[in-house]
């Protein structure tokens, strides 16, 4: 199992958008989050080795705040061969962070550095942290708490990242895929009785903005990415033996595919789509492995409109106790 690494993404225009002057976006702060791995092939936290937060300048800064090991329902450790550290997840733009509190089980969301903490429930209780996903808005300013892997199904919560107000549920049984490119509305499956799955846009009100069954976009298990209209989904399409791998845009009101596919000239790895600072999409790489003990990050700018790709950055994290600069 591959230790996860949660990257802060850098910028890039969506299609039909302006483009944004050069500079207007800036870089983002933390690049990274990272819980050393000293298990080899499985996860097995570092002894002692605390959370650290990987700069955008270079610097590795201790978090010693922060959960280190997931924990069943019960409140123990989870089965360190199988299983991950606690939630920690970085925002888009690289400015907030959200994660379990060490000494109590709690969620906080901070931005970084030197914001003011928003202590939130103890969400992993009689669940087990094990069990629950927390994401972050493009910009910080919504927290999603979901449950997808938890016995028992419960509805996930948005929650607003400065004073912990209740802005939506999302209904149980729905698998969330992450905010919008505003954070307004979340990106959510659903699998239906007829072993269908249904692909849904929330608003923050908890009603379903737009929704279809596209099989054709669920079933070749792409990275999706809702745009900030709420209805358009970015698709990346992966690689096949006929044609390179491609972007594309697919109207959940419409129904149906909005435009042509773009290629995108890029060598075929771990990829992904997120949002970064100011609505801009983004796309991400990633190459290494457990046994070789690094793990390389690249950063795109994505023109969804032309599928041309523009890198932003490129980072290597290795296994063990991050070194000093």
């Amino acid at each position: 199992m591959r230790v996860k690494i949660i990257t802060a993404l850098a910028a890039l225009a969506v299609a039909g958008a302006a483009p944004a002057a050069a500079g207007a976006a800036k870089d983002p702060v933390i690049r990274t989050a990272h819980l050393p791995n000293c298990g080899g092939d499985y996860f097995m936290p570092c002894k002692g080795a605390p959370w650290h937060l990987y700069l955008r300048d270079g610097r590795w800064v201790k978090f010693p705040d922060a959960a280190r090991y997931a924990t069943e329902a019960d409140g123990s450790r989870a089965d360190e061969v199988e299983d991950g550290p606690a939630p920690f997840q970085v925002s888009g733009d690289g400015s907030t962070i959200a994660y379990v509190r060490a000494r109590d089980g709690r969620v906080v969301v901070k931005r970084w550095p030197g914001g003011k903490a928003t202590v939130l429930p103890a969400y992993g209780k009689g669940v087990g942290t094990k069990y629950i996903e927390l994401q972050l808005s493009p910009d910080g300013s919504r927290l999603l708490v979901a449950y997808p892997e938890a016995a028992k199904k419960r509805p996930g919560l948005v929650v607003d990242a400065a004073d912990g107000t209740t802005l939506a549920t999302i209904p149980a049984g729905d698998v969330p895929m992450g905010f919008s490119a505003d954070g307004d509305e979340v990106l959510a499956t659903r699998q239906k009785s007829d072993n269908t799955v249904e692909l849904i846009a929330h608003s923050l009100g908890g009603e379903p903005v737009a929704d279809t069954p596209p099989q054709v976009v669920v079933s070749i298990h792409a990275s999706l990415a809702l745009a900030a209209d709420g209805h358009t989904v970015l698709v990346l399409l992966p690689t096949t033996d006929k044609r390179p791998e491609q972007v594309r845009a697919y109207d959940l009101q419409a129904r149906g595919w909005a435009g042509k596919a773009k290629a995108i000239k890029l060598k075929p790895a771990t990829q992904g789509l997120g949002w970064g600072p100011r609505g801009r999409l983004e796309l991400y790489r990633g190459d290494g492995s457990d046994e070789e003990g690094r793990w390389t990050t690249w950063v795109y700018a994505l023109d969804a409109a032309t599928g041309a790709i523009k890198q932003l950055d490129k980072y290597t994290i290795f296994a063990g106790v991050p070194k000093k600069r």
